[in-house]
């Protein structure tokens, strides 16, 4: 909950790193060359345009792009192509494990319903995406990371680490936005504290995208306008 102690975060860094080592050919029905960010961006566009119809209102109320602004903004962003591994996908605090005894593995990562193969980088922001991490933890991550990776699975990543950030605030603005609007999941802590922070994580959503924030801010009274 209160984020990775420094062990914590040289085990993580180093289980990220064994994943280069998975053979993923079997695993990957798009293996070869093919754009992960592309794949990404297409998935967060799908996300929008199956949202439910109110969901979709009260974005628009709140100046949230419809599916096919979306794709055209995130159409603007290129990736560095990295070696592609296996990925969590999902790095969340409930999906980390602490031993009780101190070892070089310190986590064990469990859940893994949303494994896939891309960008390396990906699975590392997405988790500091989820996880409340101090600064200083996540420099050492990203450091350690740079420097336990072959140049292949890291080049050019202070670059497009921001990309996937900015992705993941886009794609937290629409999922705690259909939170709110539909009421799913929001017994679940890390889905509350989500949805209390919403103001801000749609002022970075819009500002990331370039678009104004309308001044209907409050999502719930955007919803009773729609």
């Amino acid at each position: 909950m209160n984020g990775l102690l420094p062990h914590e975060a040289d085990g993580l860094v180093y289980q990220l790193g064994e994943l280069t080592r998975v053979d993923h050919a079997g695993l990957d029905p798009l293996t070869g060359p093919w754009d992960f960010y592309t794949w990404l961006s297409q998935q967060l566009v799908d996300l929008v345009r199956g949202l439910p119809k109110e969901s979709q209102q009260v974005a628009k109320a709140l100046g949230l792009p419809d599916a096919d602004r979306l794709s055209e903004i995130l159409a603007r962003h290129r990736v560095t192509p990295r070696e592609h591994v296996l990925l969590h996908g999902d790095l969340n605090p409930w999906n980390l494990v602490r031993h009780s005894k101190r070892d070089r593995l310190a986590l064990t990562i469990i859940d893994w319903e949303m494994a896939m193969v891309g960008d390396p980088l990906y699975d590392l922001v997405r988790h500091f995406h989820l996880t409340p991490t101090r600064p200083e933890i996540r420099e050492r991550m990203l450091r350690q990371w740079e420097n336990t990776l072959p140049g292949e699975y890291t080049r050019d990543w202070r670059r497009d680490w921001r990309v996937y950030r900015w992705v993941e605030i886009v794609r937290s603005a629409y999922v705690d936005l259909d939170r709110l609007v539909t009421g799913a999941g929001l017994d679940a802590p890390n889905v509350r504290r989500a949805v209390d922070s919403y103001a801000m994580t749609l002022a970075a959503a819009t500002a990331s995208l370039g678009l104004p924030a309308r001044a209907t801010a409050n999502p719930y009274l955007a919803r009773a306008l729609a």
